[in-house]
């Protein structure tokens, strides 16, 4: 008695086939591997296995998988597919369900396009074709693979935006970025607050009690498609201090496009790593940017400053990140005794002459020395040239002197090691461990270092907006919060008769006179 085999079809169409053959969509695929059943007697359809729009590298497919598991169960002991290429093209997975997976799980495998079935003996030229058709099935990912890393890298050269989704504040119109108003003003709001003094978390509830929609809810609201919404913790997501610094973060804002922040070894290899900082290419003035250059930098250095708000308070106070002890270089803390004036000092136990001020004693030799500060910028002084600025930059700029001081410090660290290795001191693992420590240290410090420079470079350029903030502030009557982190940099005190003010334009304006404020 002839065996009649319970056959299932097996359809599969990746994303990048869509566009080829005809023969190859899966309603032709379907169409021929039911016309070569009904054409044999032996077999029996039994069911249809479909994955559409699956790699074929990837074995683990839906579908693909849920067939293995209807053969493992016995409903199934034949499998029908239109060639080898829609098995797999994973080469040596490929390989090894024919070879011995199916024999082993007791399966018919039938390739009907090629000709090959796993129920008759094979010639000696189909045992050495096969293998090699399946190796330029895997060929055909590789080459597919590296041009779709072509297009999409020609497309990051062009300054043109890859992805489905956008930023929120934005939307996508032909591969470029358009400013989305509703969005944008939200956007804009987030930005200044953080400058007025409020904290991430307080912007976040202010944001919530305002009945404003958070990213994720945007979105949805306003249709996109395939918004994932497993990060909801209850019927409806809400604004949280870490999507606001996520979006106080990212230069995307200022008409800045990064792209290719990940990606994988190759096609054979799917899982994603983070590239290197110094590996990324920045594309200016890409797209309509939504807030000032100006003000981004302002928020990026606040995002990194110490800043601390009081118990209760949504706002951080006037000074917080940036006084520090004359004497020791330790920041100051806020100090408040009931009844008593605040009082700014060091805690530092070490340092043997702490700095100590009222707060109120500080703001108003602040405001004083800042009034003068503006009152020289805008009536007696003009942008400094740019051969001038640059040549100054490494003298009058606080951060890249203290990156330079530290880079010759972990130079000399790492000359010293190899004397180190040769008179015992370490072993050689430790020398090779420490040389490369260094090395990473000294290479990010560079890196920090040319990214101020470029920053304080494109600062210059906005000379105009720079001078508009003076304008803007120079009539207000008493010092606040943003004027603070708008024009200073850092503020020294020695005693509370003696205070030094580090402007952050100072070096961004020629002048008749010294505009240093002590």
């Amino acid at each position: 008695m002839d065996i009649i085999y319970r056959t299932a079809i097996y359809l599969r169409l990746s994303r990048d086939e869509e566009g080829e053959k005809e023969s190859v969509s899966i309603s032709n695929q379907r169409e021929m591997l039911m016309n070569f059943i009904d054409s044999r007697e032996d077999l029996q359809f039994t069911a249809e296995f479909s994955d559409d729009g699956f790699s074929g590298y990837d074995f683990n497919r839906p579908d693909f998988q849920r067939m293995i598991e209807s053969v493992k169960n016995g409903d199934i002991d034949c499998i029908v597919v239109k060639d080898f290429s829609r098995l797999g093209r994973n080469f040596q997975k490929t390989e090894e369900y024919m070879q011995r997976i199916f024999p082993k799980l007791g399966v018919r495998f039938i390739s009907v396009s090629d000709f090959y079935d796993s129920s008759r003996e094979l010639s000696a030229s189909e045992r050495l074709a096969n293998p090699i058709i399946n190796l330029m099935n895997e060929y055909h990912v590789m080459e597919t693979s590296q041009k779709v890393r072509n297009v999409l890298e020609h497309y990051r050269q062009s300054g043109k935006f890859i992805g489905n989704r956008t930023v929120y504040g934005y939307t996508i119109k032909n591969k470029q970025l358009e400013v989305d108003p509703e969005a944008a003003k939200v956007v804009r709001m987030i930005f200044n607050l953080k400058i007025d003094g409020m904290n991430n978390q307080a912007i976040g509830e202010h944001l919530n009690e305002l009945g404003i929609s958070c990213p994720l809810e945007y979105k949805i609201k306003k249709g996109v498609k395939a918004v994932a919404t497993h990060f909801r913790t209850g019927e409806k997501a809400l604004w949280s201090s870490v999507n606001v610094r996520r979006i106080l973060e990212n230069p995307i804002y200022i008409g800045t496009l990064i792209q290719g922040k990940t990606t994988s070894l190759s096609y054979r290899d799917r899982q994603r790593f983070k590239k290197d900082p110094s590996e990324l290419i920045a594309f200016e003035n890409s797209h309509e940017a939504v807030i000032s250059e100006t003000m981004f930098l302002i928020v990026q250095d606040l995002l990194k400053r110490d800043t601390f708000c009081g118990k209760n308070l949504n706002k951080v106070y006037t000074f917080s990140g940036f006084t520090y002890c004359g004497n020791c270089g330790k920041v100051l803390c806020h100090r408040q005794s009931k009844g008593q004036d605040v009082i700014l000092e060091c805690r530092n136990k070490e340092c043997k002459s702490k700095g100590r001020i009222k707060e109120q004693a500080l703001i108003e030799a602040v405001f004083e020395t800042l009034k003068k500060h503006m009152e020289v910028v805008l009536n007696h002084s003009e942008p400094m040239i740019k051969s001038d600025f640059m040549q100054n930059l490494n003298i009058t700029n606080l951060e890249l002197k203290e990156l330079e001081n530290q880079t010759e410090q972990w130079k000399k660290s790492q000359k010293n090691l190899l004397a180190q290795k040769e008179n015992g001191v370490i072993s050689e693992k430790d020398y090779t461990e420490m040389y490369d420590f260094y090395t990473n240290k000294i290479a990010k410090a560079e890196f920090e270092a040319e990214e101020i420079r470029r920053q304080k470079i494109r600062l210059l350029d906005c000379a105009d907006e720079i001078r508009n903030q003076y304008e803007k502030y120079f009539d207000v009557p008493e010092l606040t919060r943003s004027m603070v982190v708008t024009f200073i940099e850092k503020i020294e005190v020695f005693s509370k008769t003696k205070i030094r003010i580090y402007f952050r334009y100072e070096d961004f304006f020629r002048t008749d006179g010294d505009i240093n404020g002590t």
